[in-house]
């Protein structure tokens, strides 16, 4: 008997029965028990899958139901209904591209093709969140309003899970889809969006994944730090639960709003995080049309048409009535056309493209099977036969001491040929190059050559198969940091995937290099492993939020070096003015700034006096160029040292001095922010919730730090922004208020196995409820900016003893026959 057999046999039964057992009692379809304890962490328990889920459903509902509400009402395709078209249309190109993208005809084709308990879980959740509205029991600012959606079923949610799904392709796709029309001739197109909207979440969704192996644990078990970089508002929060049916699962940790079970977390024999992969979840394809025939294509020398379909949606009015909107929308056999500025939709070029996530209808099954794995073995078959993993690495350790890395994430898979042709036109001039330039794979639609490969055992047709993707299986340790796969152990390198995973021998983040350099200190007996040379709990805790940067380890005695004695200098700004960017020559005074840096402990903590000045200097820079030698570093990357290259501060060129030029810019940002130097960083970075201002830690992607803080716009919620202040400096975030948070660590978990299971302290780091009257809207915000871990209550004697236990049962809904 195989051992995925035994994770999903153990899920077929439960669930099938009724409620009650009394004549003429009231009987409920679902129930099941909620605990919260300290900081509203949600505990269910329940008898079969059904019942979980309506209980987890129902308690999500509570902290942020307004959120997936808004998630609901998206994948409806009805915002523009409620909205209006939104700025620039946003709302109607949603909409429309939501339809052309058949979420729900898909949905309902994935349900169908579930395992029975699977359904069972996603009717339950829907079920849970219809009686807590209905209870008045919903968590957020949208309590009465008409858009809320009172009742969703099953395949509302499912249809959210596919979105999810293409969360790194289609979905970021969205308004190209939605604007693609055909060229018109004498006609100018519709706006649409940027090309650089197709690739907005690399760079910005990220994470920390460490799975330690019993070599390096003082338990001679394994051990995890999950440290996933995700918003803190909007709705990709992380929202935190214990789910148990006796006897069948137990399993804690955190998943995204709306989806039954846990995406991170542990149970007794396995804990697993995830980081965003390196690799790509769709290719571009330049398409070829007949003159003045734009609806058409060719393909292998033969002209196809196009696949037309019209969609009709309804748009509300200034004046408060609804008007019906039609659109007619075209695709090719890879997939919807796309209009990109500059890549709009003409005579002369044209684009569509394929999703390898668009039928990934296994999300959920795959996360339910993760969360009932007895063992590694288990754990990783799951990866193997299921393969429902959309756009994320997978780093896990287990109870005997094992870690383990795979990139299972959904892959394109090329031919040979069609990756050899694409490595030689992104190297020249034309489209190619110019999408490769933005990180995209752009092929040739009229070549079968570029079609994508069938790979015996695949999930869909087209995709790297499982027992062709990335996977590393260690006693020291495994990480990732969201550059490839390629040093998931520095010590063993992987090599030879298909570079849809990402490329090889190319320069690290400044943060891989930090989390490897770390890694590698402690594997040596060094570093935070203490006397013994193993690394414990509490020293892994101290490892992840030390807040050291990777940038500081390398250039700051460079730069104080060549700032020392430098009194004033002068340097070409820009600075803001009555809402325009104006240019000048100032004169700066560089000695306070360098005798700062010089004093700087060095890190990124609250009290670090010189810590801002850092991080206007190294943001001055471009992020690319942390990557290799240029204008930062004097030494090129050397694939033979990638955690030591590039190095060395870049010499200055003539009279001018770059270095310099960027220390002085700093000053003058600061100056602008109203920012004294010496101003301690805790009291110029901090996060915003509700009335609060939390001073907040950390560093930015350019400072390589572990412990990530930063402000981006990645969400697709409709709800209110955290107010910010003017806009000083974009790379680095600065405002005339600082530095606001409102994206970066977010979920941060460090666990042991012991011979008594699994031990585990944690932080969320933007709190676990969306009411902001809740005691739980702020509380572990301020926990994360003290750095004071909370012990994971696990264990039932634990829980039991939690001094601010509730306990209330949830009754209601109706089963799936």
């Amino acid at each position: 008997m195989s051992p995925l057999f035994l994770v999903l046999g153990a899920c077929g039964g439960g669930g099938a029965d009724e409620g009650g057992d009394e004549a003429g009692d009231e009987r409920y379809e679902y129930s099941a028990q909620i605990r919260r304890t300290s900081y509203g962490v949600a505990h269910v328990q329940a008898d079969d899958w059904g019942s979980l889920a309506f209980g987890q459903g129902y308690a999500l509902t509570e902290d942020k139901g307004c959120l997936l509400a808004d998630q609901i009402v998206k994948v409806r395709s009805q915002r523009s209904r409620y909205f209006g078209a939104g700025e620039g249309n946003a709302n109607i190109y949603g909409d429309i591209a939501y339809l052309q993208l058949h979420l729900r005809e898909r949905a309902e084709q994935g349900l169908e093709a579930s395992e029975a308990w699977t359904r069972e879980a996603v009717v339950g959740y829907a079920a849970g969140y219809n009686q807590a509205v209905a209870e008045g029991k919903i968590g957020g600012a949208c309590a009465g309003e008409d858009w809320v959606p009172t009742q969703i079923d099953e395949v509302d949610l499912f249809s959210y899970y596919i979105d999810l799904a293409v969360l790194a392709s289609s979905r970021q796709a969205i308004a190209g889809i939605g604007a693609a029309q055909p060229p018109k001739s004498g006609a100018a197109p519709a706006p649409a969006p940027h090309v650089s909207t197709l690739t907005a979440h690399r760079g910005v969704l990220g994470s920390n994944g460490w799975g330690v192996g019993g070599a390096l644990s003082s338990t001679g078990r394994g051990m995890l730090f999950a440290n996933p970089h995700f918003p803190w508002e909007g709705e990709l929060q992380l929202w935190e639960s214990h789910l148990v049916i006796p006897g069948e699962l137990d399993v804690y940790g955190v998943g995204l709003l709306g989806v039954p079970g846990v995406l991170i977390g542990f149970n007794e024999d396995v804990a697993w995080t995830h980081t965003v992969s390196d690799g790509h979840r769709l290719t571009l394809y330049e398409i070829e049309s007949p003159e003045d025939e734009p609806t058409k294509y060719l393909y292998e020398g033969e002209v196809r048409e196009m696949s037309a379909e019209t969609f009709t949606i309804d748009v509300l009015q200034d004046d408060g009535s609804l008007v019906e909107e039609s659109r007619t929308q075209w695709s090719t056999h890879y997939g919807p056309m796309l209009a990109l500025e500059p890549f709009y939709w003409t005579e002369a070029f044209a684009l569509s493209y394929r999703d390898a996530n668009i039928e990934n209808t296994r999300l959920v099954e795959q996360f339910l099977a993760m969360n009932m794995a007895g063992s590694l073995e288990e754990f990783q078959q799951v990866h193997m036969a299921v393969s429902g993993i959309p756009w994320v690495n997978t780093i896990a350790t287990s109870a005997e001491g094992r870690a383990w890395y795979m990139d299972s994430a959904a892959t394109p898979a090329l031919s040979q040929e069609a990756i050899d042709a694409w490595i030689v036109r992104k190297d020249e001039s034309g489209f190619t190059k110019a999408l490769a330039d933005q990180d995209l794979w752009l092929l040739d639609g009229s070549l079968d050559r570029d079609a994508w490969q069938e790979q015996a055992g695949a999930r869909s047709s087209g995709l790297v198969a499982p027992a062709n993707m990335p996977q590393l299986e260690r006693e020291d340790f495994v990480f990732n940091a969201n550059d490839s796969y390629w040093l998931a152990n520095p010590t063993a390198p992987l090599t030879g995937y298909s570079p849809l995973h990402g490329f090889t021998d190319v320069g690290q983040r400044l943060r891989t290099r930090l989390n490897a350099t770390t890694l590698l200190e402690i594997a040596e007996g060094g570093g935070f492993a203490g006397a013994d040379g193993k690394l414990d709990l509490d020293e892994l805790g101290e490892a992840v939020l030390a807040n050291r940067g990777m940038a500081e380890l390398l250039l700051r005695d460079a730069l104080l070096a060549r700032c020392a004695g430098v009194g004033t200098w002068e340097v070409e700004v820009e600075y803001e003015s009555a809402g325009e960017t104006l240019e000048t020559v100032a004169q700066v005074e560089l000695g306070a700034a360098c005798e700062l840096l010089a004093a700087w402990d060095g890190l990124l903590d609250l009290d670090s006096v010189g810590a801002i000045i850092w991080r206007e200097w190294v943001g001055d820079y471009e992020n690319a160029e942390t990557k290799d030698a240029g204008e930062l570093f004097a030494e090129a990357f050397d694939p033979a040292d990638p955690l030591g290259t590039p190095r060395g501060l870049a010499e200055a060129a003539g009279e001018g001095d770059r270095a310099l030029d960027a220390l002085a810019r700093a000053v003058f940002r600061l100056e602008q922010a109203g920012l004294a130097l010496d101003t301690p960083l805790g009291e110029a970075q901090f996060a915003r919730k509700g009335e609060l201002r939390i001073p907040m830690h950390g560093g930015f992607r350019n400072e390589g730090p572990i412990n990530m803080m930063a402000y981006e716009h990645l969400r697709s919620d409709l709800s209110e922004w955290i107010p910010r202040g003017d806009v000083i400096h974009a790379s680095t975030g600065l405002t005339d208020e600082g530095y606001l948070v409102n994206y970066g660590s977010s979920f941060v978990m460090c666990l042991q196995y012991t011979d008594d299971g699994p031990e585990a302290k944690a932080l969320l780091s933007y709190s676990q409820s969306g009411d902001p009257d809740s005691p739980h809207f702020s509380d572990q915000t301020e926990l994360f900016s003290a750095k004071q871990w909370r012990p994971v209550l696990w264990r039932e004697q634990d829980i039991a003893a939690d001094p601010n236990l509730s306990s209330y049962e949830v009754v209601g809904g109706e089963r799936l026959d």
